[in-house]
């Protein structure tokens, strides 16, 4: 039984390579791993300043921010030359994250939760521990359970996959097909906006395999010699 906290996090970037990216904004939520509810002081949110100028940008290893980039998220050049540094959003950052491990132990760490994190979002939580942050003893970023991640994607699918109603796993086809208000969906691809959606999800499906699995026996499931294969 899980008893460690989930924060559902996003980042929001200027390109769309994990491992050269510029992160413009990075948003959190941090849900009681039992009740399934925001704790207290869970909502973290903020843009990031990213390297405006392209060719030092390109010069520190980085992606140039691209223009259709900047014009899914709703972001400027001439706003993000005014956000917080990486370092300083990034050192917020970890405490924040630090305020949800009741032990203080990498095993009692909260769990990373979202939307393709594995792919894209923990490659880029892992960057940033390396350059601004906190790695363990083997490198691995400290802020996050180092074992276990929920990405909605995956769980999305695994549910899903044989139903012929899901024409997409997006999160714009989730929000249609759930029914999300308008507000979500104007707001979508701002990194505080999508969180939430993405919680609310999480919570749902959290919520209905906790009752699946109440109903279903898996000890001794092959006790009696039936295999699948």
């Amino acid at each position: 039984m899980n008893f460690r906290d989930i924060i559902v996090f996003d980042f929001e970037t200027g390109s769309r390579n994990p491992l050269t990216t510029q992160p413009t904004q990075i948003a959190a939520i941090a849900l009681h791993g039992r009740k399934l509810t925001i704790q207290p002081g869970g909502i973290f949110n903020s843009e990031i300043r990213p390297i405006i100028d392209d060719k030092k940008a390109i010069e520190a290893g980085l992606d140039p921010l691209e223009e259709e980039a900047l014009d899914i998220t709703g972001k400027n050049r001439k706003d993000l030359a005014k956000a917080p540094l990486p370092k300083t959003v990034w050192k917020k950052f970890e405490d924040f994250c630090n305020k949800f491990n009741f032990r203080g132990s990498s095993y009692t760490a909260p769990i990373a939760a979202g939307y393709n994190i594995i792919g894209f979002d923990l490659p880029i939580a892992q960057r940033m521990c390396e350059m601004y942050g906190t790695t363990d003893v083997k490198g691995r970023q400290a802020i996050f359970n180092p074992i276990f991640k929920i990405d909605l994607m995956d769980m999305v699918f695994s549910w899903t996959e044989n139903n012929r109603d899901f024409k997409s796993i997006s999160m714009d086809f989730l929000r249609e097909y759930m029914g999300f208000p308008e507000e979500s969906k104007e707001n979508a691809h701002d990194a505080l906006q999508d969180v939430k959606d993405t919680a609310n999800i999480l919570i749902k499906f959290l919520k209905f395999q906790r009752n699946i699995s109440q109903k279903t026996k898996f000890e001794k499931a092959f006790a009696n010699g039936e295999f699948y294969v």
